[in-house]
């Protein structure tokens, strides 16, 4: 219905008690179902799109399995006892971990393909309303909304466990713009079952008949058509009362000027919800000429009040209309059939049964039941790995000779298996120190070139091992920072793949680098790359660019690639300080006399590597 000023002071929104009883939901172990909705607004007495969520939210907050939250950065009066919460992006990553599943709310808005993206990245399951696709603009607008639709929708249109449509004519819809759900939920807009029709006197609306329009000033309404047919035959002494505000006014307004329509044209601004329904009592008709609705929630409104309706004769009109068998519709458009459907609706009566097929099938209520199942479906249901985990496994899965990572460390291994062939061919055997190696690593090379190269390999952590490695590995446990029990030069070829950056501070990294040249004959020393856009070992964009309390912060709130979630600050700060990545200028001069190789992926630099001359 209509909206206060939005400069009106907002009611104040409830939190959930600390108290609320936990009830047991299988799968969910013993705990209320957390959901929250996101919209990038809450103003229900101004918006279709809050309306809705309100009305659901309703609904579902009689069901004690579900504890609902309301997320929007602009707030309106909520009108009821629901947990609103004020809040934009930087709020999104936070409060996304406070729930188990994420319901976003309209198409081709910023803040749902971010609430979207979080959700995947924190493994959270999305459900998607995307309730009405606008096509209209001027040409780049146009353009943008397909762009929009190709890319940012189509990929939140599969990322959903369900899209949740208002009616069924919206397959086709989303058919046509390449989108196709895994699922798809029926949800119309729906009225409360507990309202009743026609009990508010009525403020008596002033024509013959008296038209009434109570929404927003928008092009897509077709407001001017509605005008135009005030000029018809059917129409001569109607007047036309418009309850609402929009963009569009000012234009409205100036075409019932020059039309000469001013005095049979009204527009009263927005009301509260009581005077419109006051409004709606005393007129003879309502008239919607929308050329595109979800499914507005204005003819149930009507209907139930017993406010005859003329309904432009496009989906989501009859998506109502046909349910409830009511024939007040007229072609899109067409003036004439306006003016003739509107007089003719003025002089009818919504029949008993209309009213009574739009409380019967049109209740959140009974909608909100089956949107509850589906909630509680996909919680129970393994959440599949997220981007995140998906990502580091397709850059660190060392034994999937397909994955990223394996593809690297193989191209590397060219200046590696030089230098063994090169120390053979001095020696006649090859001893290697892999300073923080495992066994697994070195099936990057063939066990048969291994032997046939007579290579030997001591495998160094700071951490023993459970049983001997078999030849030709050997294992020892000392610290790369100290290798004293070594002689200058005691390996032909000292090897460490991504270990320098973990050792600790500036001064143990010198140390290390400086034990390693010093027992070498040659060495391979290779790091990631601080430049590197994801940082390799949270895989996390720019994390490593962040600042350190940031990082802190973020440690604390979610498991970021290879690192769980931090229990506590203390853990947090040793996980951020556990890998200190190295430019490549540092990298020269740690190793002055060495050749540094930069690795690129996609001309992004990826990883660093020490070689000796």
């Amino acid at each position: 219905m209509a909206a206060r000023p939005l400069c009106q002071r907002r009611r104040p929104v409830r939190r959930p008690a600390a108290s609320t009883p936990a009830v047991t939901i299988d799968g969910v172990c013993g705990m209320t179902l957390r959901v929250l909705h996101v919209s990038k607004e809450f103003e229900p007495l101004s918006s279709g799109v809050a309306r809705h969520i309100q009305g659901l939210a309703g609904a579902i907050r009689a069901d004690d399995q579900i504890l609902l939250t309301i997320l929007a950065p602009v707030i309106g009066d909520p009108g009821s006892d629901l947990d609103v919460r004020q809040g934009g992006y930087r709020r999104l990553w936070s409060v996304l971990g406070e729930h188990d599943l994420v319901h976003v709310h309209g198409a081709r808005t910023p803040i749902a393909a971010l609430t979207a993206l979080l959700a995947v990245i924190r493994g959270v399951p999305l459900v998607y309303t995307p309730h009405c696709y606008y096509d209209t603009g001027n040409w780049w607008r146009r353009l943008l909304k397909r762009a929009w639709d190709r890319t940012v929708e189509r990929l939140m249109v599969r990322t959903a466990r369900a899209v949740v449509l208002l009616h069924k004519g919206w397959e086709a819809d989303l058919a046509r713009r390449g989108l196709f759900p895994r699922q798809v939920l029926i949800i119309p807009n729906c009225l409360d079952e507990r309202r009743q029709p026609g009990d508010t006197s009525p403020i008596q609306l002033e024509g013959t008949p008296a038209l009434l329009s109570i929404g927003r000033l928008d092009p897509v309404k077709r407001l001017d058509d509605v005008i135009a047919a005030l000029k018809t035959s059917d129409l001569m002494h109607a007047v036309f009362h418009i309850v609402g505000q929009g963009h569009d006014r000012p234009r409205l307004e100036a075409l019932t000027a020059q039309w000469g329509l001013t005095s049979r044209v009204r527009f009263h601004g927005w009301q509260d919800d009581g005077v419109s329904q006051r409004m709606m009592a005393g007129c003879d008709a309502m008239v919607l000429a929308s050329e595109r609705e979800g499914m507005p929630t204005v003819i149930l409104e009507g209907l139930l009040a017993g406010v005859p309706m003329a309904c432009s004769d496009i989906e989501g009109c009859r998506a109502i209309t046909d349910a409830v068998g009511w024939d007040g519709v007229f072609a899109l458009g067409d003036i004439s059939d306006l003016g003739a459907c509107a007089a003719r609706c003025a002089q009818s009566q919504v029949p008993a049964s209309v009213i009574e097929a739009v409380r019967q099938g049109f209740t959140w209520q009974r909608k909100a039941a089956e949107l509850v199942a589906f909630y509680q479906q996909a919680v129970r249901r393994p959440r599949p790995a997220g981007w995140m985990k998906r990502l580091t496994r397709h850059l660190t899965d060392y034994d999937n000779p397909r994955a990223l990572g394996t593809r690297l460390r193989t191209r590397r291994i060219g200046p590696l298996r030089d230098m063994i062939e090169q120390a053979y061919a001095r020696h006649g055997h090859v001893n290697v120190l892999d300073v923080g190696g495992t066994q697994r690593y070195w099936k990057i090379l063939p066990a048969a070139y291994l032997a046939s190269r007579r290579v030997s390999i001591t495998l160094l952590n700071t951490t023993p091992v459970r049983q001997p490695p078999l030849p030709p590995f050997s294992a020892l446990c000392a610290d790369g920072c100290d290798l004293s029990q070594f002689e200058d030069g005691a390996f032909h070829i000292v090897h460490s793949n991504s270990v320098i950056e973990h050792v600790g501070g500036p001064e143990r990294v010198e140390r290390f680098a400086r034990e390693l040249v010093r027992v070498a004959e040659r060495y391979f020393i290779q790091t990631p790359d601080f430049w590197c856009p994801l940082e390799p070992h949270c895989m996390t964009p720019f994390f490593h660019w962040l600042p350190r309390r940031l990082r802190i912060r973020l440690v604390r709130r979610a498991a970021l690639g290879h690192w769980q979630r931090a229990a506590d600050h203390k853990q947090a700060e040793f996980l951020v300080d556990s890998a200190r990545l190295l430019t490549r200028r540092q990298m020269q001069v740690l190793f002055p006399t060495a050749r540094i190789i930069r690795e690129r992926i996609l001309g992004l630099p990826k990883s660093l590597i020490a070689l000796s001359p």
